[in-house]
């Protein structure tokens, strides 16, 4: 019995895998129920094999598609100088610095002095200009000039007195005379403004003199 029962599963599988395998082959008419159940069971397995790949597939997002372009980013920078660390270019600036004489007799010899800042706590003042400029200053005649010399006055009293661009006192800055300042780096320039007095053998009246002189940069 157990024998015979042997024998049909050997002989099914035999009519099965040739039906697996796609091969055209006479079947017993006794197993051909067998061979069609299990040839229809393959089929719906493959079936659902396909449909749960196709599902899988989108499932899967699609490709977002991507383009590029430029944006194109400029500016203009035209040159400029800042006076004493400020952020104003052009224009008025207000007063720059100062000379101060030290106080003296009615009558006395040359007296020295050197324009200071006022905005940077009594230094020098200082202009910063765009690398490669090369800036120029020119001091005008001031309130009470005569002629070519510039005067302080006390009312109706002048004294006469004297800019130059150097210490030495050699090199003196004529009325609108443009002086240069060289070529412009990234370090501060330092305007080189000094003064000469003299009472000129004279005795002065005793009083506050005083004068304002108009100081112009270009670069």
């Amino acid at each position: 019995m157990q024998i015979a029962r042997y024998q049909q599963m050997i002989a099914t599988i035999k009519v099965i895998k040739p039906v697996v395998n796609g091969l055209n082959i006479n079947i017993p008419r006794s197993k051909r129920g067998l061979v069609m159940f299990t040839h229809s069971s393959i089929t719906r397995r493959a079936a659902a094999a396909s449909f749960a790949f196709v599902a899988l597939l989108a499932a899967q997002p699609a490709m977002a598609g991507d383009s590029n372009g430029t944006i194109g980013i400029s500016l203009d920078v035209s040159g400029a100088c800042a006076v004493n660390g400020g952020t104003v270019t052009a224009g008025t600036l207000g007063e720059l610095g100062t000379i101060t004489f030290a106080p003296q007799p009615g009558i006395f010899g040359d007296i020295d002095a050197t324009v200071v800042s006022t905005r940077t706590g009594g230094g020098a003042i200082t202009i910063l200009c765009s690398p490669g400029l090369t800036p120029a200053m020119a001091i005008g005649a001031g309130a009470h000039a005569d002629s070519s010399v510039r005067r302080m006055a006390f009312g109706q009293n002048m004294v006469p007195y004297r800019l130059y661009s150097d210490a030495n006192h050699s090199n003196e800055i004529m009325i609108g005379q443009p002086v240069a300042l060289g070529t412009a780096t990234t370090d501060a320039i330092s305007l080189p403004i000094f003064a000469r007095v003299n009472s000129g053998g004279k005795v002065l009246a005793a009083g506050a003199y005083t004068d304002t002189v108009q100081v112009t940069l270009t670069w």
